[in-house]
């Protein structure tokens, strides 16, 4: 039987910020009780942020720990952590089998987000585990792409009926072991519709970032797309992102002009003003004052606040269902057109 998740309180949800926020160190001791220590760390592994929380929580929730039940509770977690971890390293094997291949067959395409993310933004790269390798790579390759995955033994999962060519998203499994899943990619941004407004793929990662390296303007546009082009935002885990790779940007009249350049102006704004405030950084604010606040820029502000975000994990609240589907239909109407 599942445990009913409570939700936070105000205070409880800026303490789940403080703590999922890398750059915050760890407390030497809480004298949280059992029940808020659950609320926090149930909330920390629905938004994604469960191994940062509890690299900093796993002494003083083991000292609290008064009851068998939530001795279980933290023995549980331990273990699922130690699991997370085996299966980033198992993903990371695959990925670098995939990526040798596809440099010695010629065909041009980079991993994005999960080990890149883990290893470039993360001081700690166990902070950042991921469940999937996300592969991104132009259209017109993506089936000698499939062919590649397929030879390093994975394999399509066939369904009746797939929206695969239409949201430019192939799922690719390891036979034996479904739980290993490669993703390649035409377009982060998956809905059409969205689509012709923001577009983002190979040949929009490598204007951004010409280089064999990923830059930090190119990791703050991939996690801005993620949370607001891929998705609507729904998890604390894409705001860490944003976070890490906005800490990172040297120029930010770069990251100005390749946001410009992609027609993400509003989204790149609007993700560093809910993230500034998430982790009360007044850095990456500054960042988001880079851009113009025009009614645009401030609407998309005022629907895409903190508890947008907060409260759409586990069950979604009405308000933030209604203020994250209102910024998708502003992203929408907005100017730009890519198909």
């Amino acid at each position: 039987m599942t445990r009913q998740r409570s939700s936070l309180a105000p205070d409880e949800k800026r303490l789940l910020c403080f703590h999922a926020d890398p750059r915050n160190p760890p407390p030497e001791t809480l004298d949280w009780p059992e029940p808020m220590f659950e609320r926090i760390l149930d909330a920390a592994q629905d938004h994604g942020v469960l191994a940062i929380v509890w690299r900093k929580l796993r002494g003083p929730s083991r000292a609290a720990a008064s009851s068998e039940g939530f001795r279980k509770r933290l023995a549980r977690i331990e273990e699922e952590h130690t699991l997370g971890v085996g299966q980033s390293m198992l993903l990371r094997h695959h990925a670098a089998r995939i990526s040798k291949l596809l440099r010695e067959q010629g065909i041009p395409a980079e991993i994005v987000k999960g080990p890149v993310f883990a290893d470039h933004l993360y001081e700690h790269p166990s902070d950042r585990p991921f469940t999937d390798i996300d592969i991104l790579a132009d259209v017109n390759d993506l089936l000698r792409i499939g062919g590649v995955v397929e030879a390093c033994g994975f394999e399509r999962d066939a369904k009746a009926w797939d929206n695969s060519e239409r949201y430019q998203e192939y799922k690719w499994y390891l036979r034996g072991n479904d739980s290993i899943m490669v993703e390649v990619q035409g377009n982060m941004v998956h809905y059409p519709a969205l689509r012709r407004r923001l577009s983002f793929g190979y040949a929009e990662l490598k204007a951004a970032s010409p280089g064999d390296e990923q830059s930090a303007v190119a990791m703050l546009l991939i996690a801005v797309v993620h949370a607001l082009g891929g998705h609507k935002f729904h998890r604390l885990l894409f705001a860490v992102d944003i976070a890490q790779a906005a800490r990172r940007i040297s120029d930010p009249r770069e990251m100005v002009r390749a946001a410009e350049r992609l027609g993400a102006a509003l989204e790149v704004r609007t993700a560093l003003s809910v993230t500034s405030r998430l982790f009360q950084d007044a850095g990456i604010e500054a960042l988001a004052h880079h851009f113009p606040e025009g009614p645009r820029a401030r609407l998309g502000q005022r629907l895409m606040n903190e508890d947008s975000v907060l409260d759409a994990m586990p069950k979604t609240s009405r308000a933030s269902h209604l203020r994250r589907h209102g910024f998708r239909w502003l992203q929408m109407l907005g100017p730009g057109a890519q198909s």
